[in-house]
C-alpha cells in the first residue's frame, strides 16, 4: 500500500520539521509519497522543505518503511488552504491519500494502523481515527475519542454545524474517492473539509477506529481560528438551507453541549433510545487483527 500524503505549507517553518518528521518515520509494511505544497512564504518554509527532500533523495534519513519519496511543489502567491490541496493531489500516485497542516503531527503507528484497516477491510473507503489536541509547544492538551458518524447526516452537513466535527487530519481515503468527488470547489477554501465530507458520504459511509492516529496544533495567530466566521458562512453555502432532518440531531446536541457534564450523561444514555435501528460500528485493532464492535452511545472513550 502506499500513502500520498500532502501538507499545505505557507510561514509555517516553526513547527514543519516535526510535521514532516512525523510523517518520515512512520514503521510498516506500506510507502510513503510525501508532497508539500509551498506558496511564498516569507520564511524559510521553503527551504526546510527542500533540505529534507535532499536528504530523502541521497539516502542520509533513516527510513522505517518500504519506501519514502518526497515533492516540494512551489507556487506563487497563496490562493488558499484547498487550492494547495488540490494541487498536491493532482500530483499524488498513492493508494490512500490525506493532507495535514505543517503544524500538526501523525502519532507512531498511525499509517501502520490505517494499512492494516484498508488491507484487512477492501470496502471500507474512507475511514477515521482519533486526533488529539496538543500546545504550541507540544504539551498534550485533549485526548481524541472514537466518535460515529451516520453516513444521511454527513450526507446533510449535520457534523461540524448541529454535531461534532469530522476531524480531517485523522480521515484518510482511497483515493478513487476523491476521484468520483473532487478537488475542492476554490470559494470552499476555509470550509473544504466539509464540502468534502457531504460529497464523499454521497457513496460511502464513514468508518471509525478507535485507534491514535493525529495531533491538532491549537496555537495563536493559525488560520483555522482567524477565519472562523468565514468558515461558517461558508459551511452554509456548501450544504445550503438546514435540512428538515438536521433540526433533529440539532435538538438532541444542542442542549448536550450546553448543559453540565451530569446532564451530559444522562443524554448520553438516552442517545440509543432517541436515534433507534442505528448501527454504531467502530473498529479496533487486536493483536495485530481487525475487531469490528458497536458503540453504546454516539463515541468510546
Amino acid at each position: 500500500m502506499k500513502f500520498s500524503i500532502i501538507t499545505p505549507a505557507y510561514t509555517i517553518a516553526k513547527w514543519l520539521p516535526q510535521t514532516i518528521e512525523s510523517i518520515l518515520s512512520q514503521q510498516g509494511d506500506f510507502s510513503i509519497e510525501y508532497i508539500i505544497v509551498v506558496n511564498d512564504s516569507p520564511d524559510n518554509t521553503l527551504a526546510i522543505a527542500k533540505e529534507y527532500k535532499q536528504k530523502i533523495e541521497d539516502g542520509s534519513y533513516k527510513i522505517y518503511c518500504n519506501s519514502v519519496s518526497m515533492k516540494v511543489l512551489e507556487f506563487g502567491k497563496p490562493e488558499g488552504t484547498h487550492v494547495a490541496i488540490n494541487q498536491g493531489v493532482e500530483h499524488a500516485t498513492g493508494d490512500v491519500c490525506n493532507w495535514i497542516g505543517g503544524d500538526d503531527l501523525y502519532e507512531p503507528g498511525a499509517f501502520a494502523a490505517m494499512a492494516r484497516v484498508f488491507t484487512a477491510r477492501p470496502d471500507i473507503a474512507w475511514l477515521k481515527g482519533l486526533t488529539s489536541t496538543i500546545g504550541e509547544h507540544g504539551e498534550r492538551i485533549k485526548p481524541g475519542y472514537c466518535q460515529h458518524y451516520r453516513r444521511d447526516w454527513l450526507r446533510m452537513g449535520v457534523y461540524g454545524m448541529e454535531a461534532y466535527h469530522v476531524e480531517q487530519d485523522s480521515t484518510f481515503w482511497r483515493m478513487e474517492l476523491w476521484n468520483k468527488v473532487g478537488p475542492v470547489p476554490i470559494q470552499f477554501q476555509k470550509a473544504g473539509d466539509y464540502w468534502l465530507w457531504i460529497r464523499m458520504a454521497r457513496f460511502e459511509h464513514l468508518i471509525s477506529m478507535n485507534v491514535p492516529i493525529s495531533c491538532f496544533r491549537k496555537r495563536e495567530g493559525q488560520q483555522s481560528r482567524l477565519g472562523f466566521t468565514q468558515s461558517l458562512e461558508q459551511r452554509w453555502e456548501a450544504r445550503g438551507k438546514r435540512p428538515i432532518g438536521a433540526w433533529i440531531p440539532r435538538l438532541f446536541f444542542w442542549p448536550y453541549f450546553h448543559s453540565p457534564q451530569s446532564i451530559k450523561k444522562i443524554l448520553e444514555k438516552l442517545y440509543p433510545f432517541i436515534f433507534p435501528f442505528t448501527p454504531r460500528p467502530y473498529l479496533e485493532i487486536q493483536n495485530g487483527s481487525v475487531v469490528q464492535k458497536n458503540m453504546k452511545t454516539f463515541f468510546v472513550r
